[in-house]
């Protein structure tokens, strides 16, 4: 649910040799007679109501004494991949108790979290689990994925095809991630910090034990979408989001800069053809169904109208306990609706296209988002159930079947189309409404889009028959606001004079 987290989900990784150690093998224990330990906070935090609140109970840290850069090929660290664990008050210290070498004057470290098997398995809901060659595709990701390492400046950055495919990027040598795949589904993603310092050896054992100060940053962006309608003729209900074709995949990121800067947080370069799929959430058990407008329930014997999320103050949260999207940094211009109507694959094929319409950042974009949706008329009197006018009936488009609590919204689960609910459940449908949105989305930043449904519902999923056509009234309008992460200083301990 998109939070850090120090839980290892078994999952082997495949090490590739043109940019990452032969073998995993863990550098015996430094001997010294300081040990090397971490004063960690993270830089900037989300909204404390979505679960960024704490600093990671763990952290993987690898460490290269101070002359690794004028060493040919690629330097041995002095230790790879190390687990740190919270040991209290803030200091986080190493599962086999790494110490400071005897001769060694300065340290780089590079951390972040979560463990990589983490970030592999959340990679790895991108793949139908139901796919008759599931496996391969397993496989086939395995193969894809590289551990952190400190890569030589000749090494491939496509390691696969060994080619330069990220264009227009300097690359220091330095230590780099790649590739990296966000989880397609929002409820799987994780947050992905690092940090990145050189530390000088501490003068006695006092000042080793207070710890190295880590700043880390988060390095993916945080989407957020609210909503609300004050519409005369409809009630809308909403049960599901989709952020259609961000950055999802092709990614390396780069602890050093292009200057070599520790301090300015690393940067994202991706290939010529980022891979790009939409990631969603659709509700479901625990979660209630978001209402806007103005809703009849029945209360003992008595019917109560309820007016719910009818304007921008109340607009809140529509992502179900999914929380906010965690996606790489994206820069895509809004989907041209029906000015390019078929982006989804199997509707480019009803229309005697091999594929969809080739994408160019230069001059167009196919970014939208999508809300699961259920448009009905508005209640008179004391009416508890109105006629639905999307989705539409009999239309060809995909029809996403929810069964929730009659009086409540309550989310019981997916259903089906024949599926009998039981006495106090129904079963009601759901269909995809599109808002093209241009997007510029920078790692470590915040976008919460506010969507106003009040004079529109917008336009017919890419993925449906008639992707691009006006569903009721206008465009749907929205606001975006901006922030980097709440910022939220930590109690260092400062070492004495």
């Amino acid at each position: 649910m998109n939070r850090l987290s120090s839980i290892v989900v078994i999952g082997g990784l495949l090490i590739l040799a043109s940019c990452s150690q032969e073998e995993l093998t863990k550098t015996p224990q430094q001997q010294g007679s300081m040990p090397i330990s971490f004063r960690a906070g993270v830089a900037t935090r989300v909204n404390p109501d979505h679960d960024y609140t704490k600093n990671p109970a763990a952290f993987y840290v690898s460490s290269y004494a101070d002359n690794h850069k004028s060493e040919e090929g690629i330097p041995e660290p002095l230790f790879w991949n190390e687990p740190f664990n919270l040991a209290g008050a803030n200091l986080y210290t190493s599962t086999s108790n790494q110490k400071w070498p005897e001769n060694v004057n300065q340290i780089e470290f590079f951390a972040y979290a979560p463990s990589l098997e983490e970030i592999q398995v959340a990679a790895f809901t991108q793949l139908d689990p139901l796919a008759e060659n599931h496996n391969v595709l397993i496989e086939n990701y395995r193969n894809t994925m590289q551990f952190f390492n400190l890569c030589d400046d000749g090494a491939a950055l496509d390691p696969v095809n060994e080619t330069n495919t990220f264009d227009d990027v300097t690359l220091n040598k330095g230590f780099k991630f790649g590739r990296f795949y966000v989880a397609t589904d929002i409820s799987k993603q994780v947050d992905f910090i690092t940090a990145h310092t050189v530390a000088p050896r501490p003068k006695d054992d006092d000042e080793a034990e207070l710890g190295i100060k880590l700043e880390f940053k988060h390095q993916l962006s945080n989407i957020e979408l609210r909503a609300f309608s004050n519409h005369p003729e409809y009630n809308i209900e909403i049960a599901g989001v989709r952020l259609g074709r961000p950055y999802t995949g092709d990614a390396m990121f780069n602890f050093c800069d292009v200057d070599g800067d520790v301090t300015a947080g690393g940067q994202w370069c991706f290939s010529k053809k980022p891979q790009r799929l939409p990631v969603e959430y659709i509700y479901s058990e625990g979660d209630t169904i978001y209402r806007m407008g103005v809703f009849n329930t029945v209360s003992g014997n008595e019917v109560v109208s309820t007016p719910v999320h009818t304007t921008p103050a109340t607009a809140a949260h529509i992502m179900g306990k999914g929380g906010n999207a965690m996606v790489l940094p994206t820069k895509n211009a809004a989907w041209s609706a029906e000015g390019n109507p078929w982006i989804a694959p199997e509707y480019a094929e009803t229309q005697g296209l091999k594929k969809p319409k080739e994408w160019n950042a230069e001059t167009e974009g196919d970014m939208y988002f999508s809300i699961l949706i259920r448009v009905t008329l508005r209640h008179e009197n004391n009416q508890i159930t109105t006629k639905q006018v999307y989705p539409y009936i009999n239309s060809g488009m995909n029809i996403v079947y929810i069964e929730k609590e009659k009086n409540s919204g309550k989310v019981i689960g997916r259903s089906s189309k024949d599926a009998t609910a039981g006495t106090d459940n129904e079963i009601v449908e759901f269909g995809w409404a599109a808002v093209p949105v241009g997007v510029n989305w920078e790692r470590g930043k915040k976008y919460i889009y506010t969507l106003d449904f009040s004079e529109g519902i917008g336009v017919q999923d890419p993925e449906d028959p008639r992707p691009g056509k006006p569903i009721i009234g206008e465009p749907v309008k929205f606001s975006v606001s901006v922030a980097g992460w709440d910022e939220q200083t930590l109690p260092f301990p400062i070492p004495n004079e």
